[in-house]
């Protein structure tokens, strides 16, 4: 057993005794959560992709994955340097990759760390590169699908025009486009079914609700302006379910890409398209990737004096 002082452990146990308050077992009764949501929504059954419906659906095709990847130095603000990475990636061997680097240090000696500032414009810049790889694809591979990693909603957000040039790209190339997003980060449902519990959100609700292979649609995820649809579906028999979005424009073929994650995602998996995964696995920024990079192309000197922190001199 590692040491815990005896008032970490009243603090855990308290804060034990608070999430139960919030979230009590009861409130989480199967058949009382799909009642609610009956009232709302539709629950749909989710077949799998026959081996020569899928061959026959995807034709001379190809389906491509994106993904991408942010890691960065250990240091403080501003003396950080962040490494990021995107990939676009064909099931017929085609690949694209785009990257940038940033750190605060060069943006004009900018106030003090904000550090939900700072995130966001990572974030942002991460989406850009990811869509710019998906223009690649669309552009010069025309494939069938391309399924980025995440909602495609936050690209929308992270920068409205380069999606915008995404989509009426896709639209007019007529490649499907669909967005899979690991985690549900919506509260709308929860809030509008479920009033009695404010701290819930949809991910919360859907923990354990749907049957394997059962989607629910909710006309309520889809913000107006926004040109998508969205449905979560349960991909695998894992209990937490996943959220998959895709173009209004693009709506007759809803069904289509929902069969589609579902069909290449492992049953024994954690509900995410395996071909997503093979992405993810390529493209990601480990902390060993970042620290070599650093070592080979930033100085010495500069790398001493601005971005290695005193506590890699720890010795324990």
């Amino acid at each position: 057993m590692l040491p815990v002082s005896d008032v970490l452990k009243r603090k855990l146990q308290e804060t034990n005794r608070e999430l139960r308050k919030a979230y009590p077992s009861e409130a989480f009764e199967y058949t009382a959560i799909r009642r609610r949501l009956q009232n709302v929504g539709d629950f749909v059954s989710v077949s799998r992709l026959e081996d020569t419906e899928f061959v026959r659906w995807l034709g001379d095709r190809t389906l491509v994955g994106v993904d991408g990847s942010v890691n960065s130095t250990p240091g403080s603000h501003p003396r950080t340097l962040s490494v990021f990475q995107a990939l676009a990636k064909g099931t017929k061997g085609e690949e694209y990759w785009a990257g940038d680097v940033y750190t605060p240090l060069l943006t004009n000696g900018e106030d003090e760390a904000d550090a939900a500032r700072e995130a966001r414009h990572r974030g942002a810049l991460l989406s850009r590169l990811e869509m710019q790889a998906a223009i690649y694809a669309v552009e010069n591979w025309q494939p069938r699908v391309v399924m980025m990693d995440g909602s495609l909603l936050h690209f929308l957000i992270d920068d409205a025009e380069e999606w915008t040039r995404l989509a009426r790209l896709a639209e007019s190339a007529d490649v499907l486009l669909v967005g899979v997003s690991e985690e549900i980060g919506t509260k709308s449902l929860a809030r509008e079914v479920f009033p009695d519990y404010p701290a819930w959100t949809d991910r919360e609700v859907f923990y354990g609700t749907l049957k394997p292979g059962e989607a629910f649609e909710w006309a309520g995820w889809s913000p107006a302006g926004s040109g998508l649809w969205k449905v979560i579906l349960r991909s695998s028999r894992s209990p937490q379910p996943i959220g998959i979005d895709g173009l209004l424009s693009q709506a007759a073929h809803k069904w289509d890409l929902v069969r589609l994650v579902r069909t290449l995602t492992p049953e024994q998996g954690r509900g995410i398209p395996l071909w997503l995964d093979i992405v993810d696995a390529e493209v990601r920024v480990t902390d060993r990737l970042v620290e070599a990079m650093v070592e080979e192309y930033i100085d010495p000197d500069l790398r001493h004096r601005l971005f290695l922190p005193k506590r890699s001199e720890r010795v324990l």
